[in-house]
């Protein structure tokens, strides 16, 4: 299975789709290829970038946007920026019936200790999504698309040691959805 990666990727999240899925990667920048799900790791999107999600967009190829992607694919459904912060988030709530919820196996009130570097509230959301994990400010930490669309953003870091439990399983599930 081929994956479309935008966006330099570091070593842990390398080694993590290599070593735990054995996948394909394929660089959305030089992909001409058909691929099954794309994973957004930048805010900076090129025109070929563009393509490549409007195309994984018109034929619902998963998507996923972590980190600095949270807002490159916020930003590409007509989201606004986000605003610089240093805050940490110790409670955040994870929106019933969401499926990033039913990814990480529960709903409510959970505890944490996420650092942010930038942060968005719903206000700034593309139309596109909606929040389905907010921190006690309102901050937006996840969102996703309404339906059977597999489209995702995650503030976070996803390999940070600080994430609550079931929080490991969203990049899994993914992949695993990527493959079907």
């Amino acid at each position: 299975m081929k994956l479309a990666l935008i966006g330099k990727t570091n070593n842990t999240f390398s080694r993590y789709l290599f070593d735990s899925y054995d996948r394909e990667i394929t660089f959305a920048s030089e992909s001409k290829e058909d691929f099954k799900g794309l994973i957004i790791l930048t805010d900076k999107l090129n025109n070929d970038q563009k393509l490549i999600l409007k195309k994984s967009d018109k034929f619902n190829i998963p998507i996923i946007g972590i980190e600095d992607g949270f807002d490159g694919l916020n930003l590409f459904f007509g989201g606004s920026e986000s605003i610089e912060t240093t805050n940490s988030v110790s409670e955040f709530f994870l929106s019933p019936g969401a499926k990033l919820s039913h990814i990480i196996g529960g709903s409510g009130w959970v505890k944490g200790d996420l650092k942010l570097q930038k942060m968005i509230f719903n206000k700034d959301l593309s139309g596109h999504f909606f929040s389905s994990i907010i921190s006690e400010n309102g901050q937006i930490l996840g969102y996703e698309k309404a339906g059977s669309a597999w489209q995702f953003g995650l503030r976070f870091d996803i390999f940070s040691s600080n994430i609550p439990k079931g929080f490991d399983s969203i990049l899994r599930v993914f992949l695993d959805k990527c493959g079907e």
